[in-house]
C-alpha cells in the first residue's frame, strides 16, 4: 500500500492510484512509485518513470514531461535507427542508449536493428540452448536474460545517470516499454528491495493496454514490427507474468541477484547505493 506522504505526492504530480501518468498520448506510462519493500515502506513517486515509444507524444504530452513530472533524463533504449531521430525536448536529456544495437545489411532508410525485443529476428542467435522457432512465455524470460547480459553496458551506463547529480526524474523506454525496459526496471527495483511480487505485477500491467498500444505503434514510421505468424510472436508481444518471473528466477541462478550482475557488469558500487537511497527515499 502506498503511504500517506506518497498519496500525496502522486496528487500533485498528476500520477493516478494505479501509477498512471497523465500523458494520453500513451497508454504504457506509469511511475514506479509506491512499490512495497522488502523491509517495509514504499518506493518514491516521482523518481523513476517507465513508457512506450514517445514517438507517439504530442508536444503537449511532452511539456507534460518536464512541467508536471519534472523529468530531466529520458533513456532511450531502441537501437540505432529504431524509430524517428532524436530532437531536443526543452529542459531534458535524452540518453541513447541501445541494449543491442546490432545492424543488419538492411537499406539506410530502414530500421536496421537485428534486436528481437524490436521485432528482428530473422538470423539471430541470442543462446544455443534458446530456439526462437518455439518461444513462449518462460522462454521469453530466457531471451530477457541474453538481453541483459548482452547490453549490460547500457544498463550500467543508465544506472550512472540515475545516480549522477541531477540523475533523477527520469523516464526509461523502448519502443513497448515491456522487454527492454521491463529488464531494466526489474533489476532496479530489485536492487531497491522491491518485493519480487510487485516487480512482477509492475512488468503485467503492460497487459492493461497491450492490444490498443501496439496498434498505435504499428502505425509509426521506422517501427521494427515481428510477424505476426512468426512462432516468437505470441510471447514477444504479450506480457505475460511468467515472463518477467522466469528472467528474476534466472536471474538469480546465474548471477546471484541483480546488485551482483551489475557489479560483475561493471557497475560502481556507490552508484548502486545512491540508487537504493534515491527510490527508497533516504
Amino acid at each position: 500500500m502506498m503511504s500517506r506522504t506518497g498519496v500525496l505526492h502522486a496528487m500533485r504530480t498528476g500520477v493516478d492510484m494505479n501509477h498512471r501518468l497523465d500523458l494520453p498520448d500513451l497508454l504504457n506510462a506509469r511511475d514506479v512509485g509506491g512499490l512495497p519493500l522488502i523491509d517495509g515502506g514504499v518506493t518514491r513517486v516521482g523518481v523513476l518513470m517507465r513508457c512506450e515509444t514517445p514517438d507517439l507524444l504530442t508536444p503537449e504530452g511532452i511539456r507534460r514531461l518536464s512541467g508536471t513530472y519534472g523529468v530531466r533524463h529520458v533513456l532511450d533504449l531502441r537501437s540505432d535507427r529504431e524509430g524517428l531521430p532524436l530532437v531536443e525536448w526543452e529542459g531534458i536529456t535524452r540518453h541513447r542508449l541501445p541494449l543491442l544495437g546490432r545492424r543488419s545489411a538492411l537499406a539506410a532508410d530502414r530500421a536496421a536493428v537485428g534486436d528481437v525485443s524490436a521485432g528482428q529476428t530473422e538470423g539471430l542467435d541470442l543462446d544455443d540452448d534458446i530456439d526462437l522457432g518455439n518461444v513462449d512465455v518462460h522462454g521469453a524470460g530466457l531471451l530477457y536474460m541474453r538481453m541483459a547480459e548482452r547490453g549490460r553496458d547500457s544498463y550500467v551506463r543508465s544506472l550512472e545517470i540515475l545516480a549522477g547529480d541531477g540523475g533523477v526524474p527520469a523516464l526509461v523506454h523502448c519502443t513497448a516499454g515491456k522487454d527492454r525496459t521491463g529488464i531494466l526496471v526489474a533489476l532496479l527495483l530489485s536492487v531497491a528491495g522491491v518485493e519480487r511480487e510487485a516487480i512482477i505485477e509492475d512488468y503485467t500491467r503492460t497487459e492493461e493496454h497491450l492490444v490498443e498500444m501496439f496498434e498505435r505503434i504499428d502505425r509509426l514510421p521506422r517501427q521494427p514490427r515481428i510477424d505476426p505468424a512468426h512462432p516468437v510472436a505470441p510471447a514477444m508481444r504479450g506480457a505475460a507474468r511468467e515472463s518477467i518471473d522466469t528472467f528474476l528466477s534466472v536471474l538469480a541462478e546465474r548471477h546471484g541477484s541483480a546488485a551482483d550482475f551489475l557489479l560483475k557488469a561493471g557497475a560502481a558500487p556507490d552508484h548502486l547505493e545512491t540508487w537504493r537511497r534515491t527510490i527508497r527515499g533516504q
